[in-house]
């Protein structure tokens, strides 16, 4: 009877947190005009990891979690963002200034009916996937009730169903909400998620803007991306994919950004997206690798080599410092889904034969979806090669790649894990993906050029 009054505490709350996110990102971003989408989206992921991070240096120092070390955690953050405010762009913006039109508030109006449809889809009802149940959620609701690490969530003996390998960010976040409010509450926490979306979608939209697409390809991409009800869908809110993706672009983004150095800020948003995700999700060490591989590797744009290393370590060194946080406090807690014993030269013959089922049980999945992956071929032999927008859909089907194949190390088989994990792990992908694909589709449909003053024969 108290969930209206519940839900609206939540968005109370949350709005704060992100407010609190949006000052610290100052830091990240110079104070353009054309970075404020990014700042906004930036801000709101940023407010709810000072919220992890306020329960994880509780948990640390044996202080209690709640307001005052929040509060204590976010006036720091924000004091760093005004000492250390990125001063300005190193490169003009590439986007041009465009007047709006009624079919740009239109998309707009259609990406905002897609948060608000999974803002129904999400609250509905408690929180109810397995992940969540048996893994996320559940040692969110450890964590708060006993002030600490429950011994017995790290032994694979009494909760290996909970996965006690996997990084501990998404946990620490609902303990920290729960303390925040004094209470835990599965049902209203749920709004976290379509602020997540928002907040990828600001990204998105930003990012593209900034980069050079026309205002109205950035609005249909982020339209789009909001009605991706695979990704956005009343399954995995509560489970890691939506916080994962918003973490794989704000990666993707930072990391074209630092290669083609466009702002101050560019190196340190890099940075913290590393870390996001490495402290959401397995799968972010290896976007953080993929990363880093094309970093090194990249030669377009022409970045010098010191350029590219720097870059490759930061996008890379963060990441495995989270993984090693992590173990810390958690504990050692081995991969027990996986047979690596695989690589064992003399099972060379069964590894072959389990790839060639692992990628068999993959095509099967996708065969259903045979028309939209033919749309997404189309855009992108539509589009233009261009080194911005490349880097990121080369970290997509890195990833897409490893997804298809990992199955075959599986100890329950590869038809299993396909089955189980291949879906929610690609539609991860997707903001990543359409960032990419706008982003070259808009080396072909650029902003229009701004129009001439009356008289100037220009």
């Amino acid at each position: 009877t108290g969930w209206t009054a519940a839900l609206a505490q939540m968005a109370g709350l949350f709005l704060l947190v992100g407010g609190a996110g949006i000052a610290a990102a100052r830091a990240l971003f110079p104070s353009g005009a054309e970075f404020r989408a990014e700042r906004a989206g930036w801000g709101l992921v940023l407010g709810f990891a000072l919220v992890a991070i306020s329960e994880a240096v509780c948990l640390s120092t044996g202080l209690r979690p709640g307001p005052l070390a929040f509060l204590a955690v976010a006036a720091s953050a924000i004091a760093l963002g005004r000492r250390f405010s990125a001063r300005g762009a190193l490169a003009d913006p590439a986007a041009r200034p465009e007047p709006a039109a009624p079919l740009d508030g239109l998309l707009a109006g259609v990406a905002a009916v897609g948060v608000l449809l999974y803002m129904l889809r999400a609250s509905t009802e408690p929180m109810w996937s397995n992940d969540f149940l048996a893994i996320w959620g559940l040692k969110g609701k450890a964590i708060f009730a006993a002030r600490g690490l429950p011994d017995w969530l790290g032994d694979p003996g009494l909760a290996g169903f909970s996965h006690p390998e996997y990084p501990l960010g998404l946990p620490l976040f609902y303990a920290g909400v729960a303390s925040l409010l004094g209470r835990w509450d599965d049902h209203a926490m749920a709004l976290a998620f379509p602020f997540v979306q928002a907040a990828t979608l600001a990204v998105l939209f930003g990012w593209l803007r900034r980069r050079g697409a026309s205002r109205r390809l950035a609005l249909v991409a982020a339209a789009l991306v909001s009605l991706f009800e695979p990704l956005y869908s009343g399954f995995l809110t509560g489970m890691a994919e939506v916080p994962l993706s918003a973490a794989m672009l704000l990666l993707g983004a930072a990391l074209s950004d630092a290669l083609d150095e466009t702002d101050t800020g560019a190196l340190r948003r890099l940075a913290v997206a590393s870390v996001l995700a490495a402290a959401i999700k397995n799968e972010g060490l290896l976007v953080a690798a993929a990363a880093a591989a094309v970093a090194a590797s990249a030669r377009a744009g022409a970045p010098s080599r010191g350029r590219r290393w720097r870059v490759a370590a930061i996008a890379l060194a963060p990441a495995l410092a989270a993984a090693a946080a992590g173990r810390i406090l958690r504990g050692p807690a081995p991969l027990r889904d996986f047979d690596l014993g695989l690589l064992a030269p003399a099972r060379a013959p069964e590894l072959f034969g389990r790839l060639a089922e692992a990628l068999r049980s993959a095509g099967e999945i996708a065969a259903p979806a045979w028309g939209g992956i033919a749309c997404v071929a189309v855009l992108l032999a539509a589009g233009r090669r261009t080194p911005r927008a490349d880097r990121l859909l080369v970290i997509a089907f890195t990833c897409l790649a490893v997804y298809c194949t990992v199955p075959a190390f599986a100890v329950r088989g590869p038809a299993w894990l396909a089955g189980t994990t291949l879906l929610r792990t690609t539609a991860a992908l997707v903001p990543l993906a359409a960032a990419a694909i706008a982003g070259r589709l808009g080396s072909v449909f650029r902003s229009p050029p701004p129009a001439a003053a009356p008289g100037t024969g220009v």
